[in-house]
């Protein structure tokens, strides 16, 4: 049976729900891993700010935002300390605590105020909450530019000309004043158990607890793509590290009604052997990652595998692929170039179908340089032989024609209006080999005429316009 709930008043709410299915062992890969983003890295300009905090910034503090990657449908129920399994942030200085218009809890920053001085390097706990208007995603995922920085901001205490939160050193990535990783929208409320770490509202340096938790009622799903929860930013100029635990909620549809049936995925930072002792079913919910603990004194290498390198996401790489363009190294690192369609590792590549929008074209296809076009008309598997040119084309009386790859089989041609009318045709027998005449459209109105060429079995189309 499921572990009991050591939070009942919000455990056992977020876990409420309908079981359908036979018993399978859950999926550990229900929460991919811990990311942790470097969100921004303060400048002079930043640290000599009063308004925010007297003194508490340092040149060189680095605002670290920390995601749980959910797999798709998964939903994060709670994080925080549990019996032989507590939860810790520590830095071997102090973390910045914005004392202006800060908050202990992300969904409770108040969004008018995010562009005031350094409000948006504020530390916080969240579940996706960066405002209380504004859910918090990957820079890499944000494609609606910056409301924080540099022009947007007020330029602090000192009035800085172009704002604060300007710095775009390699090592923070993609500059706040390009993405803020910031997305409109309501995050849920944050509900807490337990001793609240006063870290983030009164200052200090750690906090850790075996009987703490946050947690949003129901679970939380992120509206990043890739469902990249944000639960928590923390700004120190010291080594920051952390140990988390978590639970996961499995989606409805994969849970089963035999007995002992999982609803939770259950992660810890320091999995015992205690957890999974017993019967199979009693702890194969149980299981650790090691993303689930940090410590920033380990220099985390690039997405091209070099420590500390300035490859990160949301740079320019290279895919290898030359029907792709604008490559950037993603939040997993791959790299992916954008499609014919402007998707990122998207599959609308040349060659591949797509929509010229003509309604008179069949078999759009992607071409090279990423130009959809369509073939006007039907023509047969069979028709590789049939070759038709017409000149010129638009033309204003006159058109030429010419059939190549006639193989002594009978050929004939149609002449249509865009209603599908005939309005011209001809037999022009068995033909041996190339065939050239003309068309007279003089007679005709202006407009999109199509020429259907037929040879055996196979047909050509051309479109012909008639000025």
């Amino acid at each position: 049976m499921l572990r009991p709930a050591l939070f009942p008043g919000i455990a056992l709410a977020l876990a409420s729900t309908t079981l359908h299915a036979q018993y399978t062992p859950p999926d550990p890969s229900g929460l991919e891993g811990i990311i942790v983003e470097t969100y921004y890295i303060a400048d002079g300009n930043d640290a000599a700010d009063q308004d925010g905090s007297t003194g508490g910034l340092a040149t060189g503090a680095v605002t670290y935002r920390v995601f749980a990657d959910l797999k798709p449908g998964y939903k994060l129920l709670t994080v925080g300390g549990f019996a032989d399994h507590p939860i810790t942030f520590s830095t071997t200085t102090d973390f910045f605590n914005n004392e202006d218009r800060g908050e202990a809890w992300g969904d409770r920053i108040d969004n008018t105020h995010l562009d005031d001085n350094t409000v948006a390097l504020d530390s916080w706990l969240s579940m996706g909450g960066a405002s209380d208007a504004h859910w918090g995603i990957p820079k890499a995922d944000d494609t609606d530019g910056s409301i924080v920085g540099g022009a947007n901001n007020d330029g602090g205490s000192n009035s800085v000309p172009g704002g604060l939160l300007v710095n775009s050193v390699a090592a923070l990535g993609l500059p706040l004043t390009q993405a803020d990783g910031l997305i409109p929208g309501t995050p849920p409320a944050t509900s807490f158990v337990g001793t609240p770490p006063d870290i983030f509202n009164l200052g200090g340096s750690s906090y850790a607890s075996t009987d703490a938790a946050w947690a949003a009622l129901g679970g939380a799903l992120s509206p990043d793509p890739g469902n990249k929860l944000l639960i928590g930013q923390f700004t120190t100029d010291g080594e920051f590290s952390f140990c988390l635990n978590l639970w996961v909620k499995i989606p409805d549809s994969l849970v089963c009604s035999a007995p002992g049936c999982h609803q939770i995925l259950e992660f810890y930072g320091n999995l015992l052997p205690s957890d999974t002792a017993g019967t199979s079913i009693s702890g194969d919910n149980k299981f650790t990652l090691p993303s689930l603990c940090f410590t920033s004194s380990t220099i985390a290498e690039d997405c091209a595998g070099v420590p500390g390198g300035p490859a990160l996401p949301g740079t320019p790489c290279d895919d290898g692929d030359p029907d792709t363009a604008n490559d950037t190294y993603a939040t997993n690192c791959d790299c992916l170039g954008e499609d014919c369609a402007g998707v990122p590792g998207g599959p609308a590549l040349p060659g591949t179908p797509c929509d010229d929008g003509d309604p008179t074209t069949t078999d759009d296809t992607w071409q090279t340089g990423c130009n959809c076009s369509g073939t006007v008309g039907i023509h047969d598997l069979d028709a590789s032989a049939l070759q038709v040119s017409v000149h010129p084309n638009p033309t204003n009386d006159l058109v030429w024609i010419g059939i190549d790859g006639a193989s002594g089989e009978r050929t004939t041609y149609e002449l249509r209006n865009v209603l599908g009318e005939r309005v011209a045709a001809k037999d022009l027998g068995v033909l041996n080999g190339p065939w050239k005449g003309t068309i007279d459209l003089s007679r005709l109105g202006t407009g999109v005429y199509f020429l259907d060429v037929t040879m055996g079995t196979s047909t050509r189309t051309q479109r012909i316009t008639r000025l």
